[in-house]
């Protein structure tokens, strides 16, 4: 699934590409779009609300104006596609999803779109609300936890440091969290994604937001039938079912019965990709 990037210059590319757009092509399928707003918490340059620690009043910014958000968000609503926005910082998800709600009251077009906002490490509360009034869904790079989580309260301070990757938040709001390790950025590992959801355990030892800590069954189900979810694929992928498409790994231990703490160590002894078994070695 490959999501274009949306912009002023580039809307033509999926315009000119809409065979790939409805069905899979060799294994490749356009998704929709996506949009970038801003840049990373570990870096200072997610776009916050509030300044970043020892830093005076910088919140580093946003990469458009608030009418050039809501514009390319009304063109994607138009031609019926998906949105997945990238927002670190908080004032980026503002702008996301005050955008998308204008377009979308502008908008004739009433199909639930399923926009999502990725990486959502600052997301506060009250944007979670407003995700699950306008079904928006939170895809969290829970990693940052374990990569970046001290740095993250050196730059954030402790309140908002330890809130970073706001995973239990998210589901106590009931919204369909998926995560995802923003692969070439680290390791393309589902599991080490679990293991960091349970834990919250950063590079240093320390244990960063246990009020954030997710269930194991809840982190399985974000790196499964929810990114199916996201995709509008839940229906052939996601969960062992039948009928649908047979995606799945034998793991060499169960992660619901050990110590949380091992999930990381779990061996994937098998793949079994559209009913192809690939072993291992």
């Amino acid at each position: 699934m490959a999501y274009p990037v949306l912009n002023k210059d580039t809307i033509d590319i999926f315009n000119s590409n809409r065979e790939f757009a409805n069905k899979y092509t060799n294994n490749l399928k356009l998704g929709g779009y996506k949009v970038i707003l801003d840049g990373s918490p570990q870096g200072k340059s997610a776009w916050l609300t509030q300044p970043y620690e020892n830093s005076g009043d910088y919140k580093s910014y946003g990469w458009y104006s608030d009418e050039e958000v809501e514009d390319l968000m009304f063109q994607a609503i138009e031609q019926n596609q998906q949105v997945l926005v990238h927002c670190n910082g908080d004032a980026a998800g503002d702008q996301f999803l005050n955008s998308y709600s204008k377009a979308l009251s502008k908008s004739s077009v009433t199909n639930d779109l399923r926009p999502v906002m990725i990486h959502c490490q600052t997301a506060r509360e009250n944007q979670l609300d407003i995700m699950a009034s306008l079904n928006v869904i939170p895809s969290i790079f829970v990693g940052h936890v374990y990569y970046w989580g001290d740095i993250h309260i050196q730059n954030l301070g402790k309140t908002r440091g330890e809130n970073v990757s706001p995973v239990q938040s998210a589901f106590n709001k009931n919204l369909v969290v998926n995560f995802h390790q923003d692969t070439p950025v680290t390791k393309p590992s589902p599991l080490f994604s679990v293991w960091v959801a349970v834990n919250r355990i950063t590079r240093k030892g320390y244990i960063s937001g246990p009020h954030q800590r997710c269930s194991v069954y809840d982190a399985l189900k974000a790196v499964t039938i929810n990114g199916a979810y996201a995709y509008f694929e839940e229906n052939s992928k996601g969960s062992i079912k039948e009928g649908k498409i047979a995606d799945l790994v034998i793991l060499d231990k169960n992660p619901l019965e050990i110590d949380p703490m091992e999930i990381k160590d779990i061996k994937v002894l098998q793949t079994i990709k559209s009913g192809i078994s690939y072993n291992f070695e």
